[in-house]
Parts: C-alpha cells; sequence; structure tokens
C-alpha cells in the first residue's frame, strides 16, 4: 500500500506521540494556540465507533455484545479492561480501528485550507505500528513513571496495580527515545522556550527534512515499461509470482595498519536478480549490468520450463515508502582524500589517546572506513486467484561505519580494544566527538585488559549491562525466530507460536524503522515496508520473521524481512534491528543487589546451535563483582548456556536501552548489516568459564 500520508502536502507534518497519562494531549494544546492544527487521533476513534456506524458494527463483531452499553454505544470500559489484559484482543482491536482512523485522517489533512502553519497528527501507537518515520519531525513527550502512574489513577479511577498493567502495555519510553527527534519531559516544568525554539528550528527546515526523508533512488536502468515487460516475460508460460531485482552500488573500503594504508578500494556494481514462482519451485537468474533485451531473453529462459497460460502483467503501480534515515551527506559526495584524512585522523588519535592513559603502552593500531551508496528497485507481479497486481518499488540505502582496533602491551602481555562506529547515515556520522569517542573507548578497552586478572569458573548469576549489545538476543533467539529456520525445524522456537517461551515481562522486538540504526531501511528485498514486529510479548511467542515466501507457506502476511546481500541471491528472512524491550527496573540497583557474580560491559564473538539455543559468548570486558561493587577486571571470560533458558529464567530488566552493537550478519552465505540490543538484565544463572581457579557456584 502507498503510505497514508503523501509528501505532497505543503506543509510541515509534525507525528506527536507519548505514553498513556504522559500529557500529549497538554503539548497538543500548546501547538494548537501556536496556530498548529491538531488532528487527534483519539477524537478520530470516537467518530470511527459513534453509534450506528459500520466500525462499532465490526467491533461488536469481533468481541461480541457485550461491549456495547445499554444504548447501543460502546462500552469504554468494558472494552478497555478486555484489551489492556489481552495481548491478542488488543492487535485484533487495532487491526480493526486503524485503518479506518488512519482515513479519517488523510480525510482532515487534505480539508485544511492553504496557508496551514502546519499539522500536528496526534496518537499513541504511532512506533507500535512502525508509522514514526513518517513525518517531517517525530516529538515524544514522557513523564516520570510516578507521575504518570499519579495522573492515571486520578484521571480513570485506577488503583495502583491497574494504572501500572495500562502502563506496561504500551511501549517502553526508552524505546520511543529511539525514534523521536525531540524528548518533551513534561513533569510540571515551563516548556515555551523549549517549544520556542524547536518550533522555529523545524519551521525553518521542514522542506529539507522531507526531501530527505522521501529521497529519490539514482537514476533508474531500467523504466517501468521495460521491468513490466520482464515480468510479462517470466510469467509467459504461467507462474504465481515473478521479480526483477535491480541493484547499483558504490563502495569505498580503506584500510591502514601500523600507520601504513595498505587497502584502498572503490567498486561499483550493477546487477538484476530475476526470480520466478511456479507451483512451489523457484527459478533464478542473476545478471551483471545487462541490457533490456539480454532481461528479456534471461526472463524467457526462465519461464520456458512453464507448462500454464501466460499471465497478462497490468501496468505497475509505483509504491513509495519514507526511509527511517535521511541522509545530509552521502559519501559518494565526499572526494577519497577526506576519507583518508578521517582514517589517519582516528590512527593518530589513538596513539595520542594511549600516551594519555598509559604511556608506551600502545603498541599497534588497526583503522578502517567503510561506506556503501546502494540503490534498489524491486518490480514485482503476483497472482492470486487469476488476478495479477503488479508493483514498483525503490529505495536507496547508505551505510557508512569506522572500525579501530588497538592493541597494547606491557612486557610480552598484549591485549587488544576494538570499537566500531556504524549506522545508515551519510558521511556527517563521522564528526570529531563521535569518531573521538569510538578511538578513546578502543584504547581504554585494550589498556584496561592489561591489568585484568583471569576470571573464575563457575555457575553464578551474571548482570548484563546495556553497554554490551544484544549479542545474546541476536545470536542465541534472534536466528531461531527467522521463519525459515523453524519452519524447517531448525530452531528452538519451532511449532510455538501462542505459546509461553520466556518469562513474564520479557518482550523481544525486530524494527526496520528504527532511525539511522545498521538495519534499517525504508522496505525489504521484496518491496516490503519494514515494520516493527514483536517476536515474542510478555513472554509468549507471537510472531516469526518472515518473507515473502515463508509467509506465504505459513499463511501469514510478509513483515519486510525479506532480505539478500545483492542481486546475485534469493532473500531469505533476516533479522534487522533486533532487541530486548526495556523493562521498568534502575539498572543500577541490578547490579547493586549482585551479591556474587560477573558484571559484563562489552560482549565479544561466539558460537550457537540455532536448533538448541546452546551458546558460548566471549566477555570482551567484565568485572567479578562482590556486594554489588566491581572488584576487578576479568580476561578470558566465556559465557556458556542455552537462549530459550535465559529468556525463561529471566527476572530484572532494567529501563535502559540505548546501546546498539552493529555488525554483518551471515546465513547461508549472505551477508548483511545488523544491529542489536538489550536493557540492563540479571541472568541468575550462567556457566562463566575461565583461567583461575574455580569458585563454589553460588546457584
Amino acid at each position: 500500500m502507498p503510505p497514508a500520508l503523501p509528501p505532497a502536502v505543503d506543509f510541515p507534518l509534525l507525528g506527536l506521540s507519548g505514553g498513556i497519562a504522559a500529557g500529549k494531549t497538554h503539548i497538543a494544546r500548546l501547538l494548537a494556540a501556536r496556530g498548529w492544527a491538531v488532528i487527534d487521533a483519539d477524537e478520530l476513534a470516537r467518530e470511527v465507533v459513534a453509534p450506528g456506524s459500520e466500525g462499532l458494527a465490526t467491533v461488536a463483531e469481533a468481541f461480541g455484545p457485550s461491549v456495547l452499553a445499554l444504548d447501543g454505544s460502546l462500552d469504554r470500559e468494558r472494552l478497555g479492561a478486555l484489551i489492556f489484559t489481552d495481548a491478542v484482543a488488543r492487535a485484533r482491536l487495532n487491526a480493526i480501528l486503524h485503518p479506518r482512523i488512519e482515513a479519517f485522517r488523510d480525510d482532515r489533512l487534505a480539508a485544511l485550507p492553504a496557508g496551514t502553519k502546519g499539522a500536528v497528527l496526534d496518537a499513541a501507537l504511532f512506533v507500535e505500528r512502525g508509522k514514526a518515520h513518517h513525518f517531517d519531525a517525530f516529538w515524544v513527550v514522557d513523564a516520570p513513571e510516578a507521575l504518570r502512574i499519579q495522573r492515571l489513577m486520578a484521571r480513570n479511577a485506577l488503583d495502583e496495580a491497574e494504572a501500572r498493567q495500562r502502563l506496561s502495555a504500551q511501549t517502553s519510553p526508552a524505546e520511543r527515545a529511539l525514534h523521536a527527534d525531540l524528548v518533551i519531559e513534561n513533569d510540571g516544568r515551563d516548556l515555551q522556550a523549549l517549544l520556542d525554539r524547536e518550533e522555529a528550528r523545524l519551521l525553518a527546515d521542514w522542506s529539507v527534512r522531507r526531501l530527505r526523508r522521501w529521497r529519490s533512488a539514482m537514476e533508474a536502468p531500467f523504466s517501468p515499461g521495460q521491468l513490466r515487460d520482464v515480468l510479462q516475460a517470466l510469467l509467459s508460460r504461467g507462474g504465481d509470482y515473478a521479480e526483477a531485482f535491480v541493484e547499483k552500488r558504490r563502495a569505498t573500503a580503506l584500510g591502514m595498519d601500523d600507520g601504513r594504508m595498505e587497502d584502498v578500494l572503490a567498486s561499483e556494481t550493477f546487477g538484476v536478480g530475476l526470480r520466478l514462482v511456479d507451483q512451489g519451485t523457484t527459478r533464478f537468474s542473476d545478471l551483471i549490468a545487462p541490457s533490456i533485451q539480454e532481461l528479456l531473453d534471461a526472463a524467457l529462459t526462465l519461464a520456458a520450463p512453464g507448462t500454464g497460460r501466460p499471465v497478462q502483467v497490468p501496468g505497475l503501480k509505483e509504491l513509495s515508502h519514507p526511509t527511517p534515515s535521511p541522509i545530509e551527506v552521502d559519501p559518494v559526495s565526499v572526494p577519497l582524500d577526506q576519507k583518508v584524512v578521517l582514517v589517519r585522523r582516528a590512527e593518530a588519535l589513538a596513539r595520542s589517546h594511549g600516551e594519555i592513559l598509559k604511556p608506551g603502552a600502545v603498541r599497534q593500531v588497526a583503522a578502517g572506513y567503510g561506506d556503501s551508496t546502494q540503490s534498489v528497485w524491486v518490480a514485482s507481479a503476483e497472482v492470486h486467484e487469476g488476478t495479477c497486481t503488479a508493483t514498483l518499488a525503490a529505495d536507496d540505502r547508505v551505510q557508512g561505519v569506522l572500525r579501530v582496533s588497538v592493541t597494547s602491551g606491557e612486557g610480552d602481555l598484549l591485549q587488544t580494544g576494538y570499537q566500531a562506529l556504524g549506522e545508515t547515515r551519510g558521511f556527517d556520522l563521522f564528526s570529531d566527538e563521535a569518531v573521538a569517542r569510538t578511538v578513546h573507548e578502543a584504547v581504554r578497552l585494550s589498556i584496561q585488559a592489561l591489568s585484568a586478572q583471569p576470571a573464575p569458573a563457575g555457575t553464578f548469576p551474571v548482570v548484563l549491562s546495556s553497554s554490551a549489545g544484544g549479542t545474546m538476543i541476536h545470536e542465541a533467539c534472534g536466528h531461531g525466530l527467522e521463519a525459515d529456520l523453524a519452519l524447517a525445524g531448525m530452531s528452538a522456537f519451532a511449532g510455538k507460536l501462542g505459546q509461553k517461551v520466556a518469562a513474564e515481562g520479557v518482550t523481544i522486538i525486530d524494527d526496520g524503522t528504527l532511525p539511522h540504526k545498521r538495519g534499517s531501511q525504508a522496505m525489504d528485498d521484496e518491496g516490503h515496508a519494514t515494520q516493527r514486529v514483536v517476536l515474542i510479548e510478555n513472554g509468549i511467542l507471537v510472531n516469526y520473521l518472515q518473507s515473502r515466501k515463508t509467509a506465504r507457506q505459513m499463511g501469514v502476511e510478509p513483515t519486510g524481512n525479506g532480505r539478500r546481500e545483492s542481486y546475485r541471491h534469493l532473500p531469505i528472512p533476516r533479522m534487522r534491528n533486533t532487541f530486548l524491550a526495556a523493562g521498568s527496573e534502575a539498572p543500577e540497583a541490578i547490579l547493586k543487589d549482585l551479591d556474587r557474580g560477573l558484571f559484563v560491559k562489552h560482549m565479544g564473538g561466539g558460537q550457537v546451535d540455532t536448533v538448541t539455543g546452546n551458546f558460548v559468548f566471549e566477555v570482551k570486558e567484565g568485572f567479578w563483582v562482590e556486594k554489588g561493587e566491581p572488584q576487578f577486571a576479568v580476561k578470558n571470560a566465556t559465557l556458556v548456556g542455552c537462549g530459550p533458558d535465559v529468556l525463561k529464567s529471566l527476572t530484572r530488566i532494567g529501563s535502559d536501552l540505548a546501546h546498539f552493537d552493529i555488525g554483518t550478519c551471515g546465513k547461508d552465505g549472505q551477508g548483511v548489516p545488523v544491529s542489536d540490543a538489550l536493557p540492563t538484565i540479571l541472568c541468575p544463572a550462567l556457566v562463566v568459564g575461565g583461567t583461575a581457579e574455580p569458585l563454589p557456584s553460588v546457584i
């Protein structure tokens, strides 16, 4: 479906959201007083289910006549009690209401007069619905939890337990903040100065923001008409699905080792992957820099084994998806010598900072830079019950990364620290502050490791800091939530939809709409808009990550996770930005209550068996803890356990969620960019491998 908010609107669009009782309505009123048109989703929701409406009839049919009051109107209190305690019921209600609310909203938006200062689109669930990046700016309203509970109890006549339950049914403030251009702390302070500044900033550059948000890809190699002809050729002897994946990519890679620039690579690629699905059989071909005639010939070759009737492909319906990662400085526009300067600066900064921390300790520095600008076009035709629909979608994707590895020594002892800076941003990612922070951290890790003591061995409680990244979530759990592995029985989560697979409060999400995160894109490699996909909700397995193929096999909709490394590969279900949702506990309190165990600040690599979930991970930075206080840094530590068992045993989940580790995830010979995260958590019992004398396990 095309986006509900077209870029043709000639005034700024501000998305406004916030948790229940945070004061979102108050901020909307302040903006209305400044001349903004406010379109309130709550008001539209009431219209959608007004007495006698089609929406109300659909709700009553789905939930039964008990949700209706005696006068035939909606009994909101009864319906609210139902959906706030039942995630499945809540999802069913949202599926009924949201399309109708958005249709009403678009009608209101279209009716606004010329000269409108701007429109505030006020709704609670933009993040949950993966729509937070559909605006020129997205603001989030927040307030301290205690204050929100107090407001909610007073407003809705709830007791504290009921109020907390309603708060827990929504996305955490930490997750909302990941999407926000601005977080407004509505705790009673005067907000006028803040609104003055942010309103002026938005009014000054909203058109520039929109151009970046809805950016155009490189010039297309083929016209929509030509791509339609290719699809027609693919389906000339029948078939269920035809696709042309067109890719153009420009990339640069630099590598410096010990002051010598050893690698300078620049590349441009152009290719097309053709796919035909006919009665469950997939035929595929990839072509390097083809002409349109070569594409047509290849399409006819793929079609040749077919025995069906030709499918008439209509003109392609062009879809437009906003990007969650607007680009300010395209790396293609940056001269190579500036990229060389960046790498040299990182190398020099590592050595100078090492001299500050421990003179003479830094022995070797390796720094690498990479960027990639990839444009893709996905033309597809799908046949369903004799009707063919055809679409064309495009996306322009930019990746940038700086990697720094520092080796420090003391006598014969050598230790290495590594840190990477990478996002879906342009060259503006590499600010002086960001580069210094990355380099300093790599130096600190390498020098700190020189004084680390051997890790004890045994079974202990382990606190994973939010700075540790989500390696455990990605490796030990995430792969098992990819639908192809579940279908093949190669997942610990196979066949467990709707079952309890984790502790209460454990929610795992994969989100391709997070701004600038390494796994974010406007669409997947099959042309589906990326989404926020809740995989495990409060311990219940509710979804797998789906490609088009696996979604058809399971009878569900694709989730925007059909990804491929390049035009040479078929798409398969892959993670994007996978994380454990934040809880409500203060992270400092979780550490303070650790009587004896391991505190992990940075994770390293490891190995995982996706069938069982068994894992072994390295600890890059960890500390032995006694009575809530870190005693000493450890080295040569590993964590051994089972991912599904860890999820079932989690009892404490922190409210922090900010640091995402980055990487390139390998699967079936393909690598795709991803990131992962978790809040501070307590794992009550993990096997800690170490080289020190074993200590008595406390479990």
